[in-house]
């Protein structure tokens, strides 16, 4: 009976694991689609982890490298909340239901996500949906959209442009933010994979989805794009600078309005630009009065009146600071800004393979932050950097001059000439029988020999063995065909470590690209947005964990 028990409870402790697991992927996958769905996913993702860690006496908790930074965030960030002046029951519960879903999906993934199998079962569902978000995209673009009436276009400055698809996340510039990551996440992979056929398909996956960011026309997505791809084109691969460069020259070919609308941002002639301006300068004075404890988390829209220096009309309501770091400067005070910033690029540099942890083995917060202090002095860690900059770019240099110089002759292919049929072999490599007349084949099993003669050369009889050569025949042609035919049948199979350190180096470039859209954008005021960013933010802390 006891044995029966225990193999129940080891049963539905297994049951209660792959139920959060399902939770995850479900969130993963419904996150861009519906974010009520991922919510949903997410709660109950919650319940199930609870339960198995009450039912199994061996659970613990896993620590992971940012816990200390996310915590400080969430503490602040609900003590700002009720130090607010614009205290509500709605903002209360506005900060527990959103920055709770974003808690939540950093502690089940962080607590559940252990195996490079599931990682992978993650970024599956992750890039399953972003298909769906791009085809829905490109169904807006062909069939129509016009978005003019909710002021996404200015009429006077880009008075042909009238589509600006959003598909599933309601807002251009999310929507571009959104398809930044996976052109990251994408581009971290490519880095990494070996065989041409899923080289293929991630040139063409990030082909697409620079085709459905070009159909936004956000300016600010853009640019970042092309921030990542001169970073990694200089530091790691400099041909992808010049899949950067094709991809936007045929954009730019079938579409010029495209160019205008980038080019724009250098001239400062559209009106957005002066709006977000003027928020600007309204969210420094928010954060000069309230330094500490901030104006509240998601308290921006209702203080913002108190502050508008700009937008004098009051039912337009500016909802955030559409800047990143004032935003969170501004709603939850300095202190929390920074602890969250603590996380955000403390993820980013991890991702990209920087350790915080001591040598000795010391991974305490003292420690690092001693190691951080008694290494090389910022003098030093300049030079350091900028000497691996020049390298890279002398390199790549190098690599683009070799383009234009005279190649090298290839070196002289010996052709196979066919020969006839069959060859002659002295019969001294015979074995030759007693009898007169009859030869004796020893190697009777040989599949080359195809007769035994006697042959008259210079008027003398010779024994001689008629050999079958190997010649130029179908088998060659189809092994030198191999070579440009691409097998697609193997395109899913990538080995753990180079699926690992690929996808986390995209997640390093995704956080790069949140970074540099954050100057003129907050796109993780977006609910999806944020989602996906705490999520990527927690497989990248599992991954250093393991």
């Amino acid at each position: 009976m006891d044995r029966i028990s225990v193999f129940a409870r080891r049963q539905r402790i297994k049951n209660l694991e792959q139920w959060t697991l399902y939770a995850i992927l479900t969130e993963a996958f419904f996150l861009a689609l519906s974010p009520t769905i991922a919510a949903a996913a997410v709660v109950f993702g919650v319940m199930t982890w609870f339960l198995r860690s009450r039912i199994d006496n061996k659970y613990k908790m896993r620590s992971l490298p940012f816990d200390v930074p996310v915590a400080i965030f969430f503490l602040i960030g609900a003590a700002s909340v009720f130090l607010s002046s614009a205290r509500s029951l709605m903002l209360i519960y506005n900060y527990c239901s959103i920055a709770g879903i974003y808690g939540l999906t950093y502690l089940i993934v962080g607590q559940t996500i252990h195996t490079p199998a599931q990682i992978r079962q993650v970024a599956q569902a992750l890039g399953a949906s972003a298909i769906l978000v791009v085809l829905w995209g490109f169904f807006q673009f062909i069939f129509g959209v016009d978005v003019a009436d909710v002021k996404w276009t200015d009429p006077e400055a880009f008075p042909e442009l009238r589509k600006r698809i959003f598909s599933t996340l309601e807002n251009p510039n999310v929507l571009a933010g959104y398809l930044d990551v996976f052109i990251c996440l994408a581009l971290g992979l490519l880095a990494k994979v070996e065989r041409r056929s899923q080289r293929i398909v991630l040139v063409a996956a990030i082909v697409m989805f620079a085709a459905c960011l070009a159909m936004t026309y956000s300016r600010g997505a853009f640019l970042s794009m092309a921030i990542v791809f001169a970073i990694f084109g200089v530091l790691k691969d400099w041909r992808v600078l010049i899949l950067f460069a094709a991809v936007t020259g045929l954009i730019a070919y079938n579409d010029a309005t495209f160019i205008d609308r980038i080019l724009s941002a250098f001239t400062f002639g559209d009106t957005s630009e002066g709006v977000r301006v003027g928020i600007w300068v309204s969210t420094v004075a928010m954060i000069s009065d309230h330094p500490f404890a901030g104006i509240g988390w998601g308290a921006y829209q209702f203080v913002y009146p108190q502050y508008n220096y700009y937008v004098a009309d009051p039912n337009i309501i500016i909802y955030h600071a559409h800047n990143l770091y004032m935003n969170y400067a501004a709603e939850i005070g300095i202190v929390g800004a920074l602890a969250f910033f603590w996380y955000f690029f403390g993820t980013m540099f991890m991702s990209f393979g920087v350790s915080f942890s001591s040598d000795d083995g010391d991974s305490s917060f003292t420690a690092r932050m001693k190691k951080i202090f008694e290494s090389n002095s910022f003098l030093q860690y300049l030079l350091e950097l900028s000497e691996m900059i020049n390298a890279k770019l002398a390199a790549f240099s190098d690599a683009v001059i070799n383009l234009f110089n005279k190649k090298s002759s290839p070196p002289v292919k010996v052709k196979k000439i066919r020969r006839s049929q069959s060859e002659l072999v002295h019969h001294d490599e015979l074995k030759l029988s007693s009898r007169r007349g009859k030869v004796q084949q020893t190697n009777s099993d040989d599949e080359n020999v195809a007769s035994v003669e006697k042959i008259s050369v210079g008027g003398e009889k010779i024994s001689a063995k008629v050999v079958k050569l190997d010649t130029f025949d179908a088998a060659d042609s189809a092994n030198d065909s191999d070579k440009s035919f691409v097998d697609f049948s193997d395109v899913t199979k990538l080995d753990d470590q180079k699926f690992l350190e690929g996808f986390r180096l995209g997640i390093g470039l995704a956080f790069l690209s949140m970074a540099l859209n954050g100057f003129t954008d907050d796109l993780l005021f977006n609910i999806p947005s944020s989602m996906l960013m705490w999520q990527l933010g927690a497989l990248s802390a599992t991954m250093k964990s393991s």
